[in-house]
This record gives C-alpha cells, sequence and structure tokens, in this order.
C-alpha cells in the first residue's frame, strides 16, 4: 500500500493531459487541427523519451531520476500554460508541449516495475498486473472527467478556465508523484552496469510495440474526436463522462479478466482480445448521439484492459529483469506514437469535414492492431517463454 495508493493518485496527470492540452489549445486558439499538433508533439516526445527514460531508471533507480522528470515537466506545463493565455505563436506551443513530453513520468512501468521486483516468477504477478489495469482505469474514469469540468465549466467572475486542467496536472504530479518516489523500500535496485542492448532487440518485444501503436492510434483520436463530436451536439462537457464509460467498462473486464485462471497461451489470449476491441472500434462508425457514444465507449473498452494486461504479461516474461523498466516503456513508446497519429488525423479529419469523420482513424488504428497481432501469432508462440 505504501507505493500503490500514491502511485495511484500519480495517474491521474497522465490520464487527463491529453484531453487537458486539448482544451487548453482549442479554447484559446479555436482550432483542433492546432490541438491535435500541440497534444501530437507532447505524446510522440513521451514516446521517444519513454525508453531512454527507463534505461536510465534501471540503471540508476526509480527515486533518482523520477524527481528530476517531475521538475522539468512542471515547468514546460507551465510554459505552455502561459504561452496559450498569451496567444503566442504556435512554435512556443510546441516547444513546451515537446518539453512536457520528454519529462513526463512513466508511472504505470514504474509501478509494475515494482510489483515484478515483488513477484517476478510467483503466481501473484497476474493479480496484481490486473490490480494496476484497475487502476489506470479509475484514473482513467474520474481524471478526464475532472479535468473537462475544470476547464469548461464556468467559474463565479471569471467564466471558463481553459487552463484549469493542465494546472491540475501540475498540482497532482508534484503531490502525488514526490511521494510514490519517497516510498523507496519497494523500488527494484539500480543495476548500474552495461547491458548486452536494448530491451527492443528481445524477440517479441518489437511485435507488441508495432501492436500498440495502432491501439494507440485508436486512443488518440478517440480524444480529439469525442470533445468534437461533444461539441457538434451541444454540449462539449459530456465528453469526459462519455469516455469514463470506457474506463469503467474496461475496469470490469480487468477485475474479471484478473480473477481467472487461464489455461490457453498467452500469446492466444493476445490476439483475442484485439480482434475483441477491433470489432468494438467500429460500431464507432454508426455513433451519433450521446446515448449512442456511450454504449459503444463501454462495449469497446471492456477489451481495452485485457489487452493491456496481456502486453504487459508479454514484456514482463521475455525481457531480462536487468532490461524490464525500458521493456516496459516501449509499450508507452508505442502508444505515444499512435497518440500522436491519431490525434493529428482525428484533428484535420474533423476540421476538413465534420466530428464523425474522426471515428474513421479510430477503427483503421484498431483494425491494425488487430492485423499485425493476427500476422505475428506464430511468431510469439514460438517463444519458448510464452507456450502453455
Amino acid at each position: 500500500m505504501a507505493f500503490v495508493v500514491p502511485g495511484f493518485v500519480a495517474r491521474f496527470p497522465g490520464a487527463m493531459v491529453g484531453i487537458a492540452i486539448t482544451l487548453l489549445i482549442s479554447g484559446f486558439y479555436h482550432q483542433y487541427t492546432l490541438a491535435g499538433v500541440v497534444t501530437a508533439v507532447h505524446t510522440i516526445a513521451f514516446g521517444l523519451a519513454a525508453p531512454v527514460v527507463g534505461s536510465l531508471i534501471d540503471r540508476f533507480g526509480q527515486a533518482q531520476v523520477g524527481y528530476p522528470l517531475i521538475a522539468v515537466f512542471s515547468l514546460g506545463a507551465t510554459g505552455l500554460t502561459l504561452a496559450a493565455w498569451l496567444q503566442a505563436p504556435w512554435p512556443y506551443l510546441v516547444g513546451c508541449a515537446l518539453l512536457t513530453g520528454c519529462a513526463s513520468f512513466p508511472i504505470g512501468s514504474l509501478t509494475r516495475s515494482r510489483w515484478s521486483h515483488l513477484l517476478r516468477d510467483r503466481p501473484g504477478l497476474q493479480p496484481a498486473f490486473s490490480l494496476e489495469s484497475v487502476l489506470d482505469d479509475v484514473a482513467y474514469i474520474v481524471a478526464p472527467s475532472l479535468a473537462t469540468a475544470a476547464a469548461t465549466v464556468v467559474w463565479p467572475g471569471l467564466g471558463e478556465l481553459p487552463a484549469a486542467g493542465v494546472v491540475m496536472v501540475v498540482v497532482l504530479l508534484l503531490v502525488a508523484g514526490g511521494v510514490f518516489l519517497s516510498r523507496r523500500a519497494s523500488q527494484p535496485p539500480a543495476t548500474r552496469r552495461p547491458r548486452g542492448g536494448s530491451a527492443i532487440r528481445v524477440p517479441g518485444v518489437a511485435v507488441v510495440a508495432v501492436v500498440f501503436v495502432g491501439v494507440g492510434v485508436q486512443f488518440g483520436s478517440n480524444n480529439i474526436t469525442m470533445v468534437a463530436m461533444c461539441q457538434s451536439l451541444g454540449h462539449k462537457v459530456m465528453a469526459g463522462p462519455i469516455m469514463a464509460c470506457g474506463s469503467l467498462a474496461s475496469m470490469t473486464g480487468a477485475l474479471w479478466y484478473g480473477s481467472r485462471a487461464w489455461r490457453s497461451p498467452l500469446w492466444r489470449r493476445f490476439i483475442v482480445g484485439l480482434l475483441c476491441l477491433a470489432g468494438t472500434a467500429l460500431l464507432f462508425l454508426v455513433a451519433r448521439d450521446f446515448w449512442s457514444l456511450a454504449v459503444v465507449s463501454f462495449l469497446s473498452g471492456l477489451a481495452i484492459s485485457p489487452s493491456f494486461i496481456n502486453g504487459n504479461s508479454l514484456i514482463e516474461r521475455i525481457v531480462p529483469a536487468a532490461n524490464l523498466t525500458e521493456g516496459l516503456t516501449w509499450i508507452g513508446t508505442a502508444l505515444g506514437v499512435g497518440l500522436a497519429v491519431g490525434a493529428t488525423a482525428a484533428g484535420r479529419m474533423i476540421d476538413h469535414f465534420d466530428a464523425p469523420a474522426g471515428y474513421w482513424v479510430l477503427s483503421g488504428g484498431a483494425v491494425l492492431a488487430m492485423l499485425v497481432a493476427l500476422a505475428s501469432g506464430r511468431r510469439l508462440s514460438q517463444q519458448p517463454a510464452l507456450r502453455g
């Protein structure tokens, strides 16, 4: 509990930063393309920097690297807020987004590496990863709604405050992230030794990474498309609660999945989960009102946590312990690349066509993930650590 509780709260900044940046830029500049580009810069910077950060954490320790990350992220987020408030030219926005992305706090990888350090090769590891997914989902239920409400409600005497969401991100990260890093008893020991190479070279890791690029496209396009859809329907504030429906379903899926003792091979469950994720994503193409959006978000959410549990479990099984944090961050890197592509493509589709056009990008990302998993199933099945 010493690291689980602060680690849970420290998830909120990551869960709300995407929609917080979208609301910040669209609120001050009234351009979804610009909002998508700035969000994309942040997410792709995080994706590219995450393996480097993970490698540094493996070698020097979580606290030694984590505290400087929080400080730099807070500086970049503050600069982004001031630049948007002053309606500065777009290069200032991009520069600040680049800084925050490179210094993003990979809390999911840090908590999972702690669990793996405590429970490696023991039966409790899958339930622990399922718990992590539940906590992720609870954060994604609450955090986007908080950020959306803070940035869109009318504050007495102040009106709307588009920057409120980003301010919440910084405050929560400073408090919860600092407490999490102070719990040093459970953190994995630093290796401080040269290693044989990057975790991405381990057979199977690249396959998982490419799959999660497609999943990232789905998520990145969903954030900006949901905001645009709800605005076109007359209630922009509904974006947060509807996305929370998906997170609630994902939490339900995690509880169900993690409570079972599975006999089928892990690689096969990974593929089945992605098939379900792609099938439900296609339903967004026919959703045109608040109720249908909420229902489809819930159905799609049921397949999210099992897919992430399986992906993280695959990495944990095939990556050496000395490279584990870096290995787990490759999922974040892949998601970051996909989020950037999805947010940018969806923003352009929305600005050039209409709000529902963004869901073509979402569906394409989910189908891409499914096809890559299907094509790589045989390769995964041949990994000795994944048999049985």
